[in-house]
């Protein structure tokens, strides 16, 4: 019998600092936080990995699977080697420009959750979070403890998870996976020493001093989250067929999920309003890494983003093959200007001095594209995740893509408002494509 949400019940059983193996150099002793930086709160990225007991039994070669203490000070040891070269993460605010990497440490929390871990994967994520993660932490505007948290949570079965909540003032979405092949590695193979490379404010300076507030910050009030399985099978027809219509060469999947999932829930918004279609805005945040010249590996820390915005302002724009067309001709256009000189978010951010794109006649939609990044490709020493989970976040109106496990279909994890969701989520032309995901 399933476990009622209100009956999973978690206790810390250790918590502790973990600080770097080695002091950051003298030079590196201030971070200086770039213009894209200053303009996020701290926005703290969750991200959690679930692995069973059977997986740490067959991939034994960390510790065995009844010395799950071993395990814990395998983490901390590897975090310890990690953090002295993600060396800002274990620093503390100075000011709003800057982080003062003083070796604090990073706040460390062993957890015993008092159930299976099936019951957790197998209900719905909303109660999730006060077990797996620090109560309240993912996506948290602000917090007066470190700038990242990490957490071993065992579960009763002998199955574990490993999570943690990285400040979004620190690095993006690519940082963070950055973080975690890192820690992973060192994990697997204690002698590896990470190389990651902050670029600070070296690409966005603030021109005008520092930013006195945050622009960017997380409001979730009466939302709802919600993940949906692309597959690869059903992609590649989709891709096929949209190719064909819209005479664009190899659409990717993120260009048809992201205009799939932008069409639905401006259907889904007409719909609950009971209006006529209302003009619709998409934001794609883009990682301008393998833009730059020469182009930068992903060991390059920071908010290394821009963005394309694709809108309609009638029903027959939110056509597929229309979408991805203009999807497709933002990009290209990023590609033709330096991404650092005529960043198109910096632009904004200097043009309005509040959050981007937030346009009252404008319906806007956001969408970070992390395909690349597949969360089951991190190894730990017990092989693949058996899954990879993300919280609801950061604000309404959010798609986060991701790969699958095959690392050829697309996982979306979606937050919209709750009323729009009951919409949403009911879509024929959606769930054609795409299958939901109940489970967390």
């Amino acid at each position: 019998m399933a476990v009622a949400p209100s009956q999973l019940v978690s206790s810390i059983t250790e918590k502790l600092i973990v600080k770097p193996s080695f002091p950051t150099p003298s030079p590196l002793k201030y971070h200086k936080l770039s213009l894209i930086d200053q303009s996020l709160s701290h926005l703290y990225i969750p991200l959690v990995f679930f692995y069973s007991k059977q997986q740490q039994e067959v991939n034994n070669n960390i510790a065995s699977i009844h010395d799950l203490d071993q395990v814990a000070n395998k983490l901390q040891n590897s975090l310890a080697t990690t953090l002295s070269a993600y060396y800002p993460y274990a620093g503390s605010m100075r000011d709003s420009a800057t982080i003062e990497c003083n070796n604090g440490g990073i706040e460390f929390m062993n957890v015993q959750i008092k159930c299976p871990m099936s019951e957790m994967l197998n209900n719905p994520h909303d109660y999730a979070e006060g077990n797996i993660f620090m109560k309240d932490l993912p996506w948290k505007n602000s917090f007066n403890g470190s700038l990242l948290v990490a957490q071993l949570s065992r579960f009763d079965c002998g199955g574990i998870a490993i999570s943690a909540c990285l400040s979004h003032k620190v690095g993006d979405g690519a940082s963070v996976a950055s973080f975690f092949y890192d820690w992973a590695k060192v994990t697997r193979y204690p002698n590896q020493i990470p190389r990651p490379q902050f670029i600070g404010d070296a690409f966005f300076p603030t021109p005008n001093g520092p930013l006195i507030a945050p622009l960017i910050d997380s409001k979730l009030e009466k939302c709802v989250h919600k993940k949906f399985h692309f597959s690869a099978s059903k992609l590649q027809d989709l891709r096929a067929k949209i190719a064909a219509e819209a005479g664009v060469k190899n659409p990717t999947r993120a260009e048809v999920v992201s205009a799939l999932l932008f069409k639905s829930a401006a259907k889904a918004a007409s719909k609950i309003n009971n209006t006529s279609f209302r003009p619709s805005n998409l934001v794609n945040y883009v990682d301008i890494r393998p833009m730059t010249t020469p182009p930068l590996s992903r060991n390059f820390i920071g908010n290394l983003l821009t963005v394309t915005s694709t809108s309609a302002s009638h029903d027959e724009e939110m056509e597929l093959p229309r979408l991805v067309r203009e999807f497709r001709k933002e990009f290209e256009l990023l590609f033709k200007k330096d991404p650092v000189q005529h960043n198109l978010l910096v632009l904004k951010l200097l043009e309005t001095m509040e959050s981007p794109y937030a346009m009252d006649e404008f319906d806007t939609y956001y969408c970070s594209n992390m395909c690349k990044f597949s969360g089951y490709s991190i190894d730990f020493g017990w092989g693949k995740p058996e899954r990879v989970c993300a919280p609801m976040g950061p604000f309404k109106n959010f798609f986060i893509l991701s790969a699958d496990q095959s690392m050829d279909g697309v996982e979306a994890m979606v937050t919209l408002e709750e009323q729009h969701m009951l919409a949403f989520e009911c879509d024929d032309e959606l769930l054609e494509i795409a299958s939901p995901i109940s489970s967390f």
